[in-house]
């Protein structure tokens, strides 16, 4: 985990469309899998390097982050808990003014 600290994150959310994007920068897009409102992007050695998220606002009411407090994200990331050598789960960590929310996604990344 020390090393994820290191990796410097990039998003945005577009009201317009209600998408929310966070990609690690400096990574490059390889193949992409969509899992209904959820792409994740891949990269070298499958690694997991972005995550967009449609219907954002449907999806983060369910935690009480609507559409005018996605506009005011301040720092945004995921990380992959590979604890379980079966599957990894994202767990996205969006920091607004104020406080920070970590959500764990519904989205098992298999190994």
């Amino acid at each position: 985990m020390d090393s994820l600290k290191m990796v410097k994150f990039q998003w945005e959310y577009s009201a317009y469309s209600d998408i929310l994007h966070i990609h690690k920068k400096g990574f490059h897009t390889l193949g992409s899998v969509e899992f209904g409102d959820f792409t994740l992007d891949f990269g070298k050695n499958d690694e997991v390097v972005g995550l967009e998220i449609e219907h954002a606002s449907d999806f983060f009411g369910n935690v009480d982050i609507d559409k005018k407090a996605l506009g005011k994200i301040q720092n945004a990331t995921f990380i992959i808990d590979m604890r379980n050598s079966k599957f990894q789960v994202i767990f996205l960590s969006l920091e607004f003014p104020g406080f920070v929310k970590k959500i764990p996604m519904p989205l098992p990344v298999v190994s």
